[in-house]
């Protein structure tokens, strides 16, 4: 049975990697460019702008794709899952603001030393939904943000480094140039501050 078992697996295996060669190659010959595609995850330190509270730890997930042109530029684009928010207290009392978003950065990348690049680019947002969560004391209370914007949009800056065997790290910057709620509905502007650590994996 054990033998068995892993033979499915390799078999699978086998042809998972046949099938992201040919989609990779299918790509780059109607491009006429490198192609590479893979997946990332990492983790968030995000915050909000003009606010008294800290920032919050929380994760990314998703998936890339980067058309390298030639050595020196490459343009890549993900879509991204990402937890984002932040935290307080005041008096005895801590709360929370957690917001989930479907992120779609489009990033240039200038390769400024071998695998090292520098990513600059657009984000587009969408709000999937946001929640407050209270706690007073052995008491915890959850609400819905209300009046919270939909679309966020946001500047990403960073560095990349791409290893020969295929990890990627990066570092990056998102800020924020629209309101994560309505403005007329809080105390003022309170767009998103969020610092990003990654890895991803080139195919």
């Amino acid at each position: 049975m054990k033998k068995f078992l892993l033979v499915v697996i390799a078999m699978v295996t086998l042809g998972s990697v046949h099938a992201q060669t040919a989609f990779k190659s299918k790509v780059e010959g109607i491009t006429g460019t490198e192609f590479y595609f893979g997946p990332k995850f990492g983790f968030n330190v995000a915050g909000i702008s003009d606010g008294p509270n800290k920032s919050k730890l929380s994760f990314l997930v998703g998936a890339f794709a980067e058309f390298k042109f030639n050595d020196l530029f490459g343009l890549q684009t993900e879509l991204i899952y990402s937890r984002q928010g932040d935290k307080g207290k005041e008096g005895g009392t801590k709360y929370w603001m957690r917001v989930n978003y479907l992120n779609i950065p489009v990033l240039a990348k200038f390769y400024v030393w071998e695998g090292l690049s520098v990513d600059l680019g657009p984000q587009l947002g969408f709000a999937l939904n946001g929640k407050h969560k209270t706690k007073h004391g052995g008491t915890e209370t959850k609400s819905t943000i209300k009046h919270l914007n939909t679309v966020d949009l946001s500047f990403g800056m960073g560095l990349s480094y791409d290893f020969d065997m295929g990890l990627v790290l990066s570092a990056r910057y998102n800020l924020g140039l629209t309101n994560v709620v309505e403005k007329d509905k809080t105390y003022g502007n309170n767009q998103n501050r969020v610092f990003q650590l990654s890895a991803g994996w080139k195919f």
